[in-house]
């Protein structure tokens, strides 16, 4: 897979987050002056899915990027159905009184990213999104858009989605490691393909 593609859908969202941004004013400059937690929300939501998206394209890891895609695209897909399906229930209505409580797309999609990291290269990269994942959730509660069982059900959503699709990161190329047990001593060959 070439990573111009990959790079040019990443400027792409970006430019469309900024024309958007500048369409709405100084919106966001306000929102982070008036209310700087919401306004981090907001923005982890968007941003911790492009640092996913840009992990696998630093580390040229084609099928990662793949994955992720599918990973995205799942939870987003799931999200909107369940929202659909509670809409019109209890469930649906937002602390403020408004629609589409649950689960939160907010924290589905900031925990799709912290999930899928640390499924495909360690918990060491996915910690710090799994970080914001949480202040997101934390900020969708306090302004009153969500419940607690909104948020958690968002990011238990994107883990387990993330669990189905994203399997570990094995390098493509030859590994050697020694090998010695009790009764032999030798160099193990382990070469990796692109699954």
């Amino acid at each position: 897979m070439n990573a111009r593609p990959a790079l040019a859908a990443i400027a792409t969202t970006l430019a469309l987050l900024t024309t958007a941004g500048a369409q709405a004013g100084s919106g966001i400059a306000d929102e982070i002056r008036s209310d700087p937690d919401r306004a981090a929300g907001d923005i982890f939501q968007i941003l911790d899915p492009l640092l996913a998206a840009g992990i696998t394209l630093y580390k040229g890891d084609d099928q990662g990027t793949r994955e992720y895609a599918y990973d995205f695209a799942a939870t987003f897909a799931a999200t909107e159905a369940l929202k659909y399906a509670f809409n019109n229930t209890r469930w649906g209505e937002r602390p403020n009184g408004h629609d589409g409580s649950f689960p939160s797309g907010h924290t589905s999609a900031a925990c799709s990213a912290a999930a899928f990291i640390s499924d495909r290269y360690g918990w060491q990269y996915g910690l710090p999104l799994y970080a914001t994942a949480a202040f997101t959730a934390y900020s969708r509660v306090d302004e009153g858009f969500h419940h607690w069982r909104d948020v958690i059900a968002g990011c238990a959503l994107a883990y387990g989605i993330s669990k189905l699709i994203t399997r570990p990161y094995a390098p493509q190329g030859l590994t050697v490691s020694p090998m010695i047990d009790k009764d032999t001593v030798g160099v193990e060959l382990r070469l990796n393909f692109d699954r």
